[in-house]
């Protein structure tokens, strides 16, 4: 199967980021920003990084529409960025700024499920303010990651310390 996506490039910087632009004009950016202060686990916390995608530029004001080809794109570039290491880790925070986040993490898990085969693991979680207000979490890496037990391990920590008591 061809690829079914926009053309992107790989920018870099510290955010190690990914742009392209859609036949609507709209322009994305994808970030893989280093978190190395996530987890107390120096195995991994070098290789584990944000992923977030923006919409650097939108000339239509209005909530970009759904493009299949954007879907395919984010896949394209999310395999781009994982080539270069099987010891990568990403970690998904929904954005809550319009409370849409729980929408948001339905939306990603599709996306997961459908793009992606069984060289990925994703494990998924909620956190909890003070408010009780929900954020969704997910956590992604390689299933050849030589240290997929500890970063499970680490992953179900850091919610349940959040958690506590809340």
């Amino acid at each position: 199967m061809s690829y079914q996506g926009y053309e992107f490039e790989f920018r870099g910087g510290r955010s190690n980021s990914y742009f392209f632009e859609t036949d609507k004009e709209i322009f994305y950016e994808v970030r893989f920003t280093p978190t190395d202060y996530l987890f107390n686990e120096v195995l991994f916390n070098e290789n584990t990084y944000e992923f977030s995608i923006i919409v650097a530029d939108n000339p239509t004001s209005k909530n970009p529409i759904f493009d299949a080809r954007t879907s395919y794109t984010i896949a394209g570039i999310f395999r781009d960025f994982y080539e270069q290491s099987d010891e990568y880790l990403t970690i998904y925070i929904c954005d809550s700024s319009d409370e849409r986040q729980l929408v948001r993490h339905r939306k990603f898990r599709q996306w997961f499920l459908y793009f992606t085969n069984d060289d990925f693991l994703k494990m998924d979680a909620i956190i909890k303010d003070e408010n009780h207000q929900l954020f969704p979490v997910s956590i992604i890496f390689k299933e050849k990651n030589p240290y997929k037990v500890e970063i499970s391990t680490a992953f179900l920590k850091l919610i349940e310390s959040y958690n506590r008591g809340k």
